[in-house]
């Protein structure tokens, strides 16, 4: 399989897949975790789905607010406050970053400690 390095160089993993098929499952049992959590709003949990949908093989995506609540039909401040809900959840981490759009990474159930 051709992969791209941090410097966009190609070159050949030699995992078998075995990377994909780690990240797949992280994601799956996140998405399971987030369906069966107690109190969790239906806005904050389709926009978690959304970016889990979005996050690629560096496990994080980068979307701005305004490209969420486009895709799902909903204002920015429903995605801000979605988004501040899975955060203070525990079930995703944000990388606030200045004049570029956030980072978001999921948080497993087994991060906890």
């Amino acid at each position: 399989m051709l992969k791209r390095n941090d410097d966009g160089e190609a070159y050949r993993s030699n995992d078998n897949g075995e990377a994909a098929a780690a990240f797949y499952a992280k994601r799956r049992v996140w998405r399971e975790f987030i369906c069966e959590m107690d109190g969790l709003s239906d806005r904050a949990f389709r926009v978690g789905f959304w970016i889990s949908c979005k996050i690629d093989a560096k496990e994080y995506c980068w979307h701005q607010h305004s490209t969420i609540g486009r895709a799902l039909g909903i204002s920015v401040d429903t995605v801000a406050r979605a988004i501040r809900e899975l955060e203070d959840r525990g079930v995703l981490i944000v990388v606030r970053q200045h004049r570029r759009p956030n980072e978001y990474s999921l948080r497993l159930p087994f991060d906890f400690d």
